[in-house]
């Protein structure tokens, strides 16, 4: 049987996974009015200050390549695997879920405009002047599997692996893979996650013209999972969650089946 060892947090509400769970359970909200949505119908979202990657991204340079979902969960992750016995993150597994692929915008916004003629796409300037300003390293952020390889590099996890996209049953995927990889014996330790942001202007855009209602959110929670009797986690409510810190897509239903 498999036990949580450990978890590790990022959210608007802080650090401290009792804290945090306390907080929402007491209606303590961290949604507020933020400058880039202002043209939107509702201009609030759950914005995680920071986060400060000193201390978990091991080369620097690796910064550029982090869309928003992989900065906040290199610090949680990292926090979840302290509990990690030295010597065995080459065998140890990981397994996380994650949201919609964000978008590339305004990274790409000087290449869409570049492509564009009268309103519509030019084949011609797409294949030129749209091709020449495309950054080359965008896809390196915007893939679904990067928040999987971010973590995965900067803190040496080479075991089984895998990544589910999707909404509250991408979380249960994705725990529910960590665990069978302890108590089957595939892996000694097991991490599993959840990252997940829509906080910016073009995700909130895409959210409100998917008719999603709850303002927008961000946050990761990670859980290492190793050998053991399961000693339960800090519950959270999925609607009380969304109602503190807006829509975290798979990361409160994830949060939520832990102490289920």
């Amino acid at each position: 049987m498999s036990r949580i060892l450990a978890i590790g947090v990022v959210t608007a509400l802080g650090d401290d996974p009792v804290a945090v769970a306390a907080a929402v359970a007491a209606g303590r909200s961290a949604l507020a009015s933020q400058a880039h949505l202002a043209a939107l119908p509702d201009a609030r979202a759950g914005v995680v200050p920071g986060p400060e990657l000193t201390g978990w991204l091991t080369r620097k340079k690796d910064a550029r390549l982090l869309a928003r979902a992989a900065r906040l969960a290199l610090p949680a992750a990292g926090r979840a695997l302290r509990a990690l016995p030295h010597g065995v993150a080459e065998n140890t597994a990981i397994f996380v879920a994650i949201g919609r692929e964000p978008p590339d915008d305004p990274d790409a916004e000087p290449s869409l405009l570049a492509m564009e003629r009268d309103g519509h796409l030019d084949r011609e300037r797409w294949a030129g002047r749209g091709r020449e300003l495309y950054p080359p390293l965008l896809p390196l952020k915007t893939l679904p599997n990067m928040v999987l390889a971010h973590v995965s590099i900067q803190h040496g996890l080479r075991g089984e692996n895998g990544t589910f996209a999707g909404d509250r049953s991408a979380g249960t995927q994705a725990l529910r893979a960590a665990r069978l990889a302890v108590d089957e014996g595939r892996a000694p330790f097991a991490l599993a996650g959840a990252a997940f942001s829509a906080t910016d202007l073009a995700s909130a855009r895409d959210r409100l013209r998917l008719g999603q209602a709850p303002p927008p959110g961000e946050a990761a929670v990670f859980v290492l999972f190793g050998p053991g009797v399961e000693e339960g986690a800090p519950p959270v409510d999925d609607a009380a969650w969304t109602e503190a810190l807006g829509d975290c897509g798979p990361v409160a239903g994830f949060w939520h089946l832990l102490g289920g």
